[in-house]
C-alpha cells in the first residue's frame, strides 16, 4: 500500500495533457546529492502548446559559483521523467524542452511577490 502525497490543484500545469504539481517538481529538485549545491527554493514555469511545451526550473544556489550544474539537472531529469514517465517520450523526441536556471540567493521571481511563494507557475 503506498500513500500519496497530497496536491494543490492551484498550483498544477499541463504538459501535453499530463498533469504536473509541486510535488512532481520536488521529486526531481530535493534529490540528496542536489541539496550539496541547493538551498531548497526553488519555482518552476510552464509554458507552450499542444505541439511544443517547455518546463523552466530555476533552483537558488547556496554557491552559484561552485554549484555542479550538470550533477544537478541530470538529477532532476532522471527523477521528474521516472515519476512522469508519460513525458519521457515526448522529451526525448525534442517535443518536451526542460531548461534550468540557477539563481543566487533572494533572486527567484517569487522573491518580488507579496504572498505565499507560487512553485508551479503556468504562462501560456
Amino acid at each position: 500500500m503506498k500513500i500519496n502525497n497530497p496536491t494543490r490543484n492551484a498550483e498544477t500545469g499541463n504538459l501535453f495533457e499530463v498533469s504536473i504539481n509541486r510535488i512532481d517538481i520536488e521529486a526531481g529538485v530535493f534529490q540528496r546529492e542536489n541539496m550539496e549545491y541547493l538551498t531548497g527554493e526553488y519555482e518552476s514555469f510552464i509554458y507552450g502548446d499542444e505541439d511544443q511545451n517547455t518546463l523552466r526550473v530555476s533552483f537558488e544556489c547556496k554557491d552559484l559559483k561552485n554549484t555542479d550544474k550538470t550533477l544537478v539537472e541530470n538529477n532532476f531529469l532522471k527523477s521528474f521523467l521516472d515519476n512522469k514517465k508519460q513525458l519521457k517520450e515526448n522529451y526525448y523526441e525534442n517535443e518536451l524542452e526542460i531548461l534550468f536556471n540557477f539563481c543566487e540567493k533572494r533572486e527567484l521571481d517569487f522573491y518580488k511577490v507579496k504572498g505565499r511563494p507560487k512553485r508551479v507557475i503556468v504562462r501560456g
